[in-house]
């Protein structure tokens, strides 16, 4: 189907207003939010919380920041630069300051300002780097690109080159296997909802077949090789479960409490698109379900967003969203760079591939 610009507005404002909406609770439990909340549906100060004490409500994080620097990258360079990427996330913790980086991100983006190529940048002694959600996050603008009109417009060899670039661009800041995944699975999770006719059924056979195929391209596993922990294993997990039997304490157990692992995150925020990936309540259900609350509902947000448009979203959390405008300027230039296909760079494009 075509891409709507109301989807790719709504992708980003699902990825800000979910981000926003829980950074108060990041890290609680189900049970500390509804102790002290009840049911969060509207945007409240962060006041005593460990990292965002001081913030306005309706504020958004790293999440937003490093999504924002993705798609800023992709508009002013037509694909994904890697050496843009690089220099961009430098200048975002120069600029705009670390709002929330995990410590894999900074310790990246730090060994890329003082000069190490992106290549070796994501590199770390710590053995728990580069397991975390801090992919995740950020890559949804990859999969609108992915979704783009501009996609089947693009030379063979930029087409060929794509996964490649992923990876490499998840081993800048997320040096391990697991983050690769993470990447893939969900690059290809944003490009379904953004090309799927929300009035139709949500395609759940052929989302989970996508996914798997994708966060599996690495392994390369052999039959007879030991079974290892890889992130394909708990999506296969997820596969598993009848929808109807996702309830919010089945998930929460099956998948750790939704932490910043992506292991646990990534199958967390799934499972709760799934069980109902038409309703904003989807969007409140896993944020009060605890864990890694901001990432998770900005994950599940701009799924929503790109399925089904602008609409899901009640008016007081566009209207009460930080920066609302800077994140809906951000989608239309977004939508214009890559769903509005110029004729005559449909022919040069084309004349170039003939001379191959």
């Amino acid at each position: 189907m075509k891409v709507s610009q109301d989807k790719v507005r709504g992708m980003f404002l699902g990825i800000a207003i979910g981000d926003a909406l829980y950074m108060p609770v990041e890290t609680w439990s189900a049970e500390q939010i509804a102790d002290k909340h009840g049911r969060l549906t509207s945007y409240i100060r962060p006041d005593g919380h460990k990292w965002f004490d001081g913030r306005d409500a309706g504020t958004w994080t790293d999440d937003t920041q490093l999504t924002l620097v993705v798609a800023e990258s992709l508009i002013a360079k037509g694909k994904i630069d890697l050496d843009d990427l690089a220099s961009r996330h430098v200048e975002s913790l120069r600029k705009d300051g670390d709002r929330g980086f995990g410590g894999t991100t900074r310790e990246a983006i730090k060994n890329l300002a003082s000069g190490v190529h992106w290549s070796k940048s994501g590199k770390s002694k710590n053995p728990k780097h580069g397991i975390g959600n801090g992919m995740t996050m950020k890559v949804a603008p990859l999969g609108a690109f992915r979704a783009s009109a501009i996609w089947s417009e693009l030379w063979v060899e930029e087409r060929s080159k794509f996964i490649d670039n992923l990876v490499h661009f998840t081993l800048m800041t997320h040096n391990s296997k697991m983050a690769v995944e993470s990447t893939l699975a969900h690059v290809y999770a944003t490009d379904i909802c953004l090309n799927h006719d929300p009035i139709k059924d949500f395609p759940l056979e052929s989302f989970f077949k996508q996914i798997i195929k994708m966060s599996d391209f690495i392994n390369y596993r052999s039959p007879t090789a030991e079974p290892e922990l890889t992130l394909t294993s708990r999506l296969e997990m997820l596969r598993r479960f009848k929808v109807e039997s996702l309830t919010q304490d089945v998930i929460i157990s099956a998948f750790d409490s939704g932490t910043s692992y992506v292991y646990d995150s990534l199958p967390f925020s799934y499972a709760f698109l799934i069980r109902n990936p038409r309703s904003i309540e989807t969007l409140y259900d896993v944020g009060n379900a605890g864990g890694d609350t901001d990432t998770n509902a900005s994950i599940v947000g701009g799924l929503l967003g790109a399925l089904n448009g602008t609409s899901i979203f009640p008016q007081h959390l566009i209207d009460g969203l930080w920066q609302k405008e800077r994140i809906i300027d951000t989608a239309d230039r977004f939508y214009d760079r890559f769903f509005i296909i110029n004729p005559s760079s449909r022919k040069a494009t084309k004349d170039k591939e003939g001379n191959q």
